[in-house]
């Protein structure tokens, strides 16, 4: 009766019965994956921790002497993982014609063309200098915009000497016009002085004597 509830500690007893439930369910993902993946390659692991407790229990066991006794009570724990093999690369390169300075202000190493060598370049030292000039040190003889050289002209604080003289203006004043003078009417002494009647200066016709 006793031999129903022993357990045998082997992988083909079902004792492990769950771990090995674990084990087909992923080994069916893996060649699920392998297929789907399109890849040649894959693994899977099972890991089992064993620990064992003991403990120490009341005696009745009338062959083991003593009021208590040790019992040893295993107990397993089972991971099982898959990994499908793909392999993605990528590779580059970084190779430049460059020197490695360190750079003074940062305390950083950086990379900077290599100048002052027996080709010239727009690194080179003298070009360097030429292009951090101050302002007020370029060269002031050439026409902005172009290349054409200006005539000389006085520095500061000298005097060009030269005759001057006050050249009166040859353009009249404009004259004031005089207000135009009021003619003087002289009608009357045209016409006589105005008769009596009715203002139109014409005689009234005699009656006819016949009638």
């Amino acid at each position: 009766m006793s031999g129903d509830f022993e357990k045998r500690l082997d992988f083909d007893s079902d004792t492990f019965e769950e771990m090995k439930k674990d084990m087909n369910f992923v080994l069916q993902r893996l060649i699920g994956n392998m297929q789907e993946k399109g890849t040649n390659e894959g693994s899977m692991t099972l890991k089992i921790d064993v620990t064992m407790v003991k403990e120490y229990i009341p005696n009745y066991d009338p062959d083991v002497k003593g009021e208590s006794r040790e019992v040893s009570k295993p107990q397993f724990k089972h991971k099982v993982t898959s990994a499908v093999k793909i392999n993605d690369e990528k590779s580059g390169s970084f190779n430049n014609e460059m020197e490695l300075v360190m750079d003074e202000d940062t305390g950083v190493f950086k990379l900077v063309p290599i100048a002052n060598t027996a080709q010239r370049s727009i690194f080179d030292s003298d070009f360097q200098q030429q292009d951090s000039e101050p302002e007020g040190e370029s060269d002031d003889s050439a026409v902005e915009g172009g290349s054409v050289p200006r005539l000389p002209g006085p520095s500061e604080g000298e005097v060009i000497d030269g005759e001057f003289r006050e050249v009166e203006s040859t353009e009249a004043a404009p004259e004031e016009e005089e207000p135009e003078e009021e003619l003087e009417d002289i009608t009357d002494e045209l016409l006589g002085p105005e008769e009596p009647g009715d203002g139109y200066g014409y005689e009234e016709p005699e009656d006819d004597p016949e009638e």
